[in-house]
């Protein structure tokens, strides 16, 4: 049951596919800008050397070990050309696999071959991060993303292929009441919390704590509205051995509040901060300061 709320809460996935209406045009959008941006005045070089008509087989490989993903997104590049699938998104992949294998047109190929791959590199390069990163917690804990990204829904798409969870997928997906909007009303968390529930519709309700006397404040006030709605408590940029004690005094108040970790956590303490007691553990790592996973596009 527990699990089924963490999922409700934090899991997107069912509209990251190129089958959602929005998912697909924001992706084809951001090709057609990639595009339009590196194609701008024409390709020179192969307009200068390639005959127009000259039909190409290429392949997509990888040069590393990891999990590959924007194998869906891939497709949207290859209307005129033809796409054969090698690897599907979240496979294991070794240095050397072909991913895909492309069949067509020359001039097409080669002027979408570095938008493709950038799209590629990054999705496949968030995803193996994931994977790893997911490796090191040995229990139920899951971990997700925050909006802390450059390509948006892309990038949520990527740690999804990963093992991830995503978070919101924009800032109308649930109630998140952070540190600015607590200052703003004069660190008053009850205050907050009452007005959620009382002006929003949404059943899914965040509220972010600095410290333990926040977080009890928090589990007191949920406690006391006794709404439906789902609560979850954000533990921001705090030490682990403070969240697991808070964890373990609200649970002897109310034991169906769910719990997020966030702020500075890493593949170092990633582990630690699993075991407090937390449901999710959100990193900006995932998607801030990824590093592109390396792969190519070879002629055959």
């Amino acid at each position: 049951m527990r699990n089924e709320l963490v999922l409700e809460f934090w899991d997107r996935n069912g509209n990251l596919n190129l089958r959602n209406n929005k998912y697909s045009s924001f992706v084809k959008n951001l090709i057609k800008i990639q595009l339009k941006e590196d194609i701008v005045g024409g390709d020179i070089t192969t307009e200068s050397t390639i005959p127009r008509n000259k039909k190409i087989k290429a392949k997509i490989i990888s040069n590393q070990d990891g999990i590959v993903a924007g194998i869906e997104e891939c497709s949207l590049f290859t209307a005129s050309e033809k796409l054969i699938k090698i690897k599907n998104d979240g496979d294991i992949v070794k240095k050397g696999d072909v991913i895909v294998e492309i069949t067509g047109n020359a001039s097409n190929i080669l002027s979408y071959e570095r938008t493709l791959l950038n799209i590629m590199q990054r999705m496949s390069g968030i995803a193996t991060q994931t994977y790893n990163t997911k490796k090191l917690i040995k229990n139920k804990c899951q971990i997700t993303a925050t909006r802390k990204t450059l390509l948006h829904l892309i990038d949520k798409k990527a740690v999804v292929v990963g093992g991830g969870l995503t978070h919101r997928l924009n800032l109308n997906d649930f109630i998140l009441i952070k540190d600015n909007h607590l200052k703003i009303l004069d660190n008053d968390v009850k205050k907050a919390l009452k007005l959620a529930v009382k002006n929003s519709k949404s059943r899914n309700i965040e509220i972010e704590v600095k410290d333990e006397k926040e977080a009890m404040e928090a589990a007191k006030t949920i406690f006391n509205l006794k709404s439906d709605k789902l609560y979850v408590i954000l533990f921001d940029n705090m030490e682990a051995t403070i969240i697991k004690d808070t964890i373990s005094k609200i649970n002897n108040i109310k034991n169906n509040i769910l719990f997020e970790a966030s702020g500075n956590i890493n593949e170092k303490n990633i582990k630690e901060y699993s075991e407090t007691g937390v449901d999710v553990v959100s990193l900006g790592m995932l998607t801030h300061s990824v590093k592109a996973f390396d792969m190519s596009l070879e002629i055959k």
